[in-house]
C-alpha cells in the first residue's frame, strides 16, 4: 500500500508499497480516504518527541470499512467511520483508568499514528469496538477532524468544566453534563488560542453547549474574524494590546510582568461588565506557556481552567498563590473517552458543529504531505488541513 512513512528526523518518505496491515479476528480494515493534519504530526516529522521508526504518522482519520474480522459484529463492509487516535490496549477495559471511565487515559493506551502506525496510508487495521460509523452525509474530508481537533475540546467543555463544588452541591449532578442543561449553558468563556484546535472549542462552546458569551483570544487578526465566524462574541488581540500600550512583554520580568498580565486579563474581562466581569471557563488552546498566567488572571473566582493545548515549556515567573487566593479548578485534558464519541458524532450528524467552516484547506494530498506540515509551521492554515490519501 501507498503509505506515508517517517524513517527518522524529518524523513519523510512516500513509499509505494509499504506492507498491508493484517487484521485480527476483532478488527475491522479501514480504506483511509482523509486525516486532519495535526500539530503532533509536525513534532514527530521535526523530532521533538521520541518515536520508534518506520512509522506511519496520522492520526485523524475518516475511512471506509473495507473488510470485517471473524468476531467484528458492529459493522459492515462499506461503513463510513472515524478512529479515535487514542483508544484503550488493556484489553477488556480492565486496568484502573478505563474502570473509571476514563478510556482515554489507558494504561495502556494506544496512540495511533505514534505508537502504532497510523493513517496517512492507504489501510489502517482497527478493533471495530473502538470504530465509530458515521453517516454517509458527512462529508469525509470534513469527518477526519472529528477524532482530535473536535473531540479533545468537547470532552473538556463537557466533562473538565465543571467545578467539584458545583458537583458536590447539585441535586442533580447527571444535568450538569447533559447537553440541554449543561453547566457552561448561559456562561461566559474565554479561549486562548484560535488554531486548529482553539477553533472547535469556539464552535462548540457557542453551538453545542450554548455559552451566552465566547470570547477568544489570539495575537493573529485574521484568526480572531476566523473565530467571529465560529460563534465568538468578542475578540482580543494581546500582541495589539501590548503594542498600543508601548510594551514589551518579553523585556519585562517581575512585578512589572505581573502587573502587565493582570492589566490584559482586566481588559479581556471588561467585555462581561454587564455580567460584573464573571468568566466561568478559561480554555488554553495556545500551546504557549506563557499563556497560562494570563488564563489565572482571567478566570474568576471559583470556576474552572482547562489546559487544551500542549505547552513545551514551562511556566515562568508565576505565583502559585493565586492558583488558592482565587480557588481555581485547573484541569488537563488528554484526546476522550470512548463513551462521549457517541455523543460528538450525533452531534456533528445534527449539524451543532461546523466542519465545513473549521476545515480551512483542503487541497493537500498524500503526496504533499511534507508541504503541509511547513505550510502549517509558516502559518498558512487557518484552521484544520485534511489530506487526501487516494
Amino acid at each position: 500500500m501507498k503509505a506515508a512513512v517517517l524513517y527518522g528526523k524529518e524523513e519523510l518518505n512516500i513509499v509505494p508499497d509499504f506492507e498491508d496491515p493484517i487484521i485480527k479476528e476483532s478488527e475491522v480494515l479501514i480504506r483511509s480516504k482523509y486525516t486532519g493534519l495535526c500539530s503532533t504530526d509536525r513534532t514527530l516529522y521535526r523530532g521533538f518527541v521520541p518515536f520508534k521508526p518506520p512509522l506511519i504518522i496520522g492520526h485523524e482519520i475518516a475511512g471506509v470499512v473495507e473488510e470485517v474480522g471473524k468476531s467484528a459484529k458492529t459493522l459492515e463492509v462499506g461503513d463510513h467511520v472515524i478512529i479515535p487516535p487514542v483508544y484503550p490496549g488493556c484489553g477488556d477495559e480492565n486496568c484502573p483508568a478505563c474502570k473509571e471511565g476514563l478510556t482515554n487515559r489507558c494504561k495502556n493506551s494506544i496512540f495511533i499514528g505514534h505508537g502504532v502506525n497510523g493513517g496517512d496510508a492507504e489501510f489502517i487495521a482497527v478493533p471495530s469496538r473502538y470504530t465509530f460509523k458515521i453517516k454517509e452525509s458527512v462529508p469525509l474530508d470534513e469527518a477526519c477532524i472529528i477524532p482530535d481537533a473536535v473531540s479533545t475540546p468537547f470532552h473538556g467543555l463537557k466533562s473538565r468544566s465543571v467545578p467539584p463544588h458545583i458537583i458536590q452541591n447539585s441535586s442533580n449532578p447527571s444535568k450538569l453534563f447533559d447537553q440541554s442543561t449543561h453547566w457552561l449553558k448561559g456562561k461566559n468563556v474565554v479561549v486562548f488560542g484560535v488554531g486548529g484546535v482553539g477553533g472547535p472549542t469556539v464552535n462548540l462552546a457557542a453551538r453545542y453547549f450554548q455559552a451566552k458569551n465566547v470570547l477568544a483570544v489570539d495575537i493573529f487578526d485574521n484568526k480572531l474574524e476566523f473565530a467571529k465566524k465560529l460563534g465568538a462574541t468578542h475578540v482580543v488581540n494581546s500582541k495589539t494590546y501590548f503594542e498600543e500600550n508601548n510594551i514589551s512583554i518579553n523585556e519585562i520580568s517581575g512585578k512589572d510582568r505581573a502587573k502587565t498580565i493582570s492589566g490584559l486579563a482586566r481588559y479581556i474581562t471588561s467585555n462581561f461588565a454587564e455580567d460584573k466581569f464573571q468568566v466561568d471557563c478559561v480554555l488554553d488552546c495556545s500551546g504557549v506557556s506563557d499563556t497560562f498566567p494570563i488564563a489565572v488572571e482571567t478566570v474568576s473566582k471559583n470556576r474552572t481552567i482547562i489546559q487544551v493545548g500542549w505547552p513545551p515549556k514551562p511556566v515562568r515567573e508565576f505565583l502559585n498563590q493565586k492558583i488558592m487566593d482565587k480557588y481555581i479548578t485547573i484541569n488537563g485534558t488528554w484526546a476522550c473517552p470512548m463513551n462521549e464519541m457517541k455523543e460528538i458524532v450525533k452531534a456533528v450528524e445534527n449539524n451543532t458543529v461546523d466542519l465545513d467552516l473549521l476545515v480551512t484547506n483542503k487541497d493537500y494530498k498524500l503526496d504533499s504531505l511534507e508541504n503541509a506540515i511547513h505550510d502549517l509551521e509558516a502559518g498558512k492554515i487557518l484552521g484544520r488541513a485534511t489530506i487526501n490519501i487516494v
